[in-house]
C-alpha cells in the first residue's frame, strides 16, 4: 500500500542529494559544473554532454571538450551560470580553480543548504498527507476498517520519520563538508 509513497520519498531524497552536491564546498567536484547549460550545436546542452570533467587536484576542475571548437561556448555557459566559478582556457582544456571559501560565503552556502533541506522536508510531508487522505477515503468507502486505518497511519508515520531522518543525515554531512577549512 505504501510502495508508491516510498518511491516518491526515495525520489525526493535522490533529488535532494543532487541539489546538495551542487552546493559548493572548498573542494573541487565535477558536479559543480556537470549540469551547467551551454549553447552548443544550435541547442542547449549540459557540460557533461560536451566534455570530460575531472578533478586532478582538490582545488582544480579540468574540462576537456570532445570538440575543441566549443571551448568558448562552455566557458560562456559557466560564466552565465552564476555559479561563482572562473573558467580559464588553457590550450585545449578549461581549467577552473576553486578558491577557498570565506567564512561569510560558507555561511551563505549553509543557509542555502538549510532552505533546500526544508523544501524536501515539506515534499515528504506532502506525500505523507496525500497517503493519509487516501487512507481516509478507503475507510469511508468501507475498503478498510477503522483499526486497520490507525495501524496503517502508524506505519506511514514510521516511513515519514525514516525519510525525514535521511534528509537530516544528508544535511549534517553537507554542513560538515561546508564547515571544513
Amino acid at each position: 500500500m505504501f510502495e508508491e509513497a516510498r518511491q516518491k520519498m526515495q525520489a525526493a531524497i535522490g533529488h535532494l542529494k543532487t541539489e546538495l552536491a551542487q552546493i559548493r564546498t572548498g573542494r573541487a567536484n565535477a558536479t559543480l559544473v556537470s549540469d551547467i547549460v551551454c549553447d552548443a550545436y544550435d541547442s542547449k546542452m549540459m557540460v557533461k554532454e560536451l566534455a570530460q570533467i575531472t578533478t586532478p587536484e582538490p582545488t582544480v576542475i579540468l574540462i576537456s571538450p570532445w570538440d575543441k571548437a566549443i571551448i568558448t561556448n562552455i566557458v560562456g555557459g559557466i560564466a552565465k551560470s552564476n555559479a561563482g566559478l572562473n573558467a580559464v582556457v588553457d590550450g585545449d582544456l578549461i581549467r577552473i580553480v576553486i578558491a577557498p571559501l570565506t567564512s561569510e560565503r560558507r555561511e551563505q552556502f549553509i543557509k542555502q543548504m538549510h532552505q533546500t533541506l526544508e523544501k524536501y522536508r515539506v515534499e515528504v510531508r506532502q506525500i505523507r498527507q496525500e497517503t493519509r487522505e487516501d487512507l481516509k477515503r478507503q475507510k469511508q468507502s468501507g475498503t478498510i476498517a477503522e483499526d486497520e486505518e490507525k495501524r496503517l497511519e502508524q506505519e506511514l508515520q514510521k516511513l515519514h520519520d525514516e525519510f525525514i531522518e535521511a534528509i537530516e543525515a544528508a544535511g549534517r554531512a553537507k554542513e560538515e563538508d561546508l564547515r571544513q577549512v
